[in-house]
């Protein structure tokens, strides 16, 4: 493993560890403020690809639902065997299956992470951004896969953070910066170059 790998890892544990500490009333607020902001991003004639929060990750349990009543259509990943995300359309919760990872994953037909590019956003989880838009996720670079394809800013891509979590992140080559950090306090402009 290498030194900047090992940073990673350990910054990781630490901020699990953080979201871990926050109070349940502390995380459905937050939640209600991803919820409500993400909405204002958004109009009835949009496309967008988003994640289905785990209990750590931003958005909270309404998340999904609410992107779906702010615009046309929600894409959710799915883990596939060989590190590459697909998507499919979300259509319900009844849609969902628990997929490779444990997360609920939507059922129906499968596309290639080229979708993306047709979409209007992508909300990306991340444990970390720093003001230039490096996300640090979890680790298993799918994400990363995803988004190096896309011409930088079409579709724009949102990291979801607490604002504790914008702060310096260990970068790799590999790594693919974001266009807009979203915090529960709202947007934080990203400083490229930096």
């Amino acid at each position: 493993m290498t030194e900047i790998a090992k940073q990673k890892q350990k910054l990781r544990a630490e901020l699990l560890d953080a979201r871990r500490t926050r109070s349940p009333e502390e995380k459905a607020t937050a939640d209600a403020a991803w919820c409500n902001a993400a909405a204002q991003l958004l109009s009835p004639d949009m496309q967008v690809a988003a994640y289905n929060p785990l209990s750590s990750e931003p958005g909270g349990s309404e998340f999904v639902h609410t992107l779906t009543q702010a615009c046309k259509a929600v894409y959710l990943p799915i883990s596939g065997d060989d590190g590459q995300l697909y998507w499919a359309l979300y259509e319900g919760p009844e849609s969902l299956q628990p997929g490779a990872l444990g997360i609920a994953e939507p059922t129906g037909e499968r596309f290639p992470s080229s979708i993306l590019a047709e979409l209007d956003f992508i909300f990306a989880p991340a444990m970390a951004v720093d003001k230039s838009g490096y996300r640090l996720g979890k680790g298993a670079g799918y994400y990363d896969r995803a988004l190096t394809p896309l011409i930088p800013g079409k579709p724009k891509v949102i990291a979801m953070v607490h604002s504790s979590e914008v702060r310096d992140v260990p970068k790799e080559e590999h790594d693919r910066p974001v266009d807009v950090i979203l915090t529960e306090r709202g947007l934080v402009d990203i400083e490229p170059g930096i």
